[in-house]
């Protein structure tokens, strides 16, 4: 299979992209500039010059694969036009479209750091909260375009972690920079389903070869609190876990992200996935690989900073 991907130079969009190499496909990646062209074609990825401003300028490339795959993170308003450009492009080519959404769809927010019984497979109903509604009315209308000839789906993560990478993870390290301690809201209990970025990259693999046209697809491999997380960080870090207020997040890690990291539950179940793909995850603890894993790195670089 020829894939087209979009965001290959990000956390999860590089590790989709060794994983479609190791899987036996051919690879084509968005390079924006020489550099970065230079560096896909040593990985041994067939960079294609463009960007998302002109995806007219893209249609031979898109004629060419056999998928788009799309992991760029744009914001919300953005991911429509886009997408429907490129799948106006696809129409009535029978290949494959996937977008990449998020379980921050899912959240209710936590100030207090409370646990919330809420957990969501694919398709059961849910209100998303108003900041990102839009994304959620891409997602229904990503899916909708499988009857317009093409094998659209959208893969819905939860919180990505392994491989010294995520986004909510090194914030926690970062925030022991700001703060001297390592921080979590209230009483910590709140949490995002998470999951391996190797597994999760399983699942889109899955869902090339197998998956069903307007499918929705989770990835869960278990749950962490956030408190039990902060914990792992302080050992790391070799300092105190500190409970905060949602005014103290903020000052810690921003007005927006603060809230948005640490200060919601976001629980998920990836029953679709298990059942009709076949999706076995084989990571679980992320608790350990923070304390005694590819995290560690990060922290022993971390320490001498602070």
């Amino acid at each position: 299979m020829r894939i087209l991907l979009f965001g290959a130079g990000g956390y999860l969009g590089s590790t989709l992209a060794r994983h479609f190499k190791g899987a036996g496909h051919e690879v084509a990646v968005l390079a924006r500039d020489d550099e970065k062209a230079a560096a896909f074609r040593a990985g041994g990825l067939t960079p294609v010059a463009g960007d998302l401003d002109h995806i007219n300028a893209l249609a031979e490339p898109i004629a060419q694969a056999d998928a788009v795959v799309f992991a760029s993170a744009i914001p919300f308003d953005r991911e429509w036009p886009v997408f429907g450009e490129i799948l106006a492009l696809m129409k009535g080519s029978d290949k494959t479209f996937v977008m990449t959404s998020g379980t921050g769809v899912l959240s209710h927010e936590t100030p207090l750091g409370e646990w919330r019984q809420e957990t969501y497979a694919e398709d059961e109903p849910f209100t998303p909260p108003p900041w990102i509604a839009l994304r959620v009315e891409t997602e229904n209308r990503a899916r909708a375009f499988s009857s317009e000839g093409v094998r659209t789906m959208v893969v819905r993560p939860p919180q990505i972690w392994g491989n010294n990478g995520s986004k909510q993870i090194p914030a926690l390290f970062e925030g022991v920079r700001a703060s001297g301690a390592a921080c979590y809201i209230g009483r910590g209990l709140n949490l995002y389903a998470h999951v391996h970025v190797d597994d999760l990259a399983e699942v889109y693999r899955l869902a090339l070869e197998r998956g069903q046209p307007g499918a929705l697809y989770h990835a869960v491999a278990g749950e962490a609190c956030w408190k039990s997380i902060a914990e792992a960080v302080a050992v790391v870090m070799n300092c105190p876990a500190r409970s905060v207020s949602i005014d103290e997040a903020k000052t810690i890690w921003g007005e927006f992200i603060g809230p948005l990291f640490f200060g919601v539950s976001s629980r998920s179940r990836a029953v679709r996935t298990r059942a009709e793909l076949g999706w076995s995850p084989t990571h679980f603890d992320v608790v350990d690989d923070v304390r005694n894993g590819s995290y560690s790195v990060r922290g022993v670089h971390q320490q001498t900073a602070f």
